[in-house]
């Protein structure tokens, strides 16, 4: 098998993708290293705490601290390939002239593409 000298910090590095989540107007957005902005789906204060929905996998969570744990919660479940996915389905909201992400709630995170045992076919998509 061919050495590839151009990755010099491996295969595992050339797997980690960045991205950033934020939680504005009720509503979650990640972006991508490509700079595109998708909406996710909602996150909200209630009696028990903050909660979120995405639209897409219908993955929530409940009980939550404030938005940045739930940002945090949601980031820890999902997956590269179906976010990835969405980044292909979903339209591009930067043009979004109500939408203002200066001081909104944010994390950034790094994601594998393909996780230790994780098949090539995600059936969640």
């Amino acid at each position: 098998m061919a050495r590839d000298d151009s990755n010099p910090l491996g295969d595992a590095a050339a797997r980690q993708k960045p991205f950033t989540f934020y939680a504005a107007r009720g509503r979650i957005y990640a972006r991508n290293v490509d700079q595109k902005l998708i909406d996710l789906g909602a996150i909200s204060s209630e009696p028990g705490g903050v909660a979120y929905l995405l639209d897409g996998n219908q993955m929530a969570g409940r009980g939550l601290r404030d938005e940045e744990t739930a940002l945090r919660d949601m980031a820890s479940k999902i997956r590269f390939l179906w976010l990835d996915g969405q980044f292909t389905a979903v339209a591009d909201a930067s043009d979004d002239p109500g939408l203002n992400l200066e001081g909104a709630t944010r994390i950034d995170v790094t994601l594998d593409e393909l996780p230790p045992g994780e098949r090539l076919f995600d059936a969640t998509v």
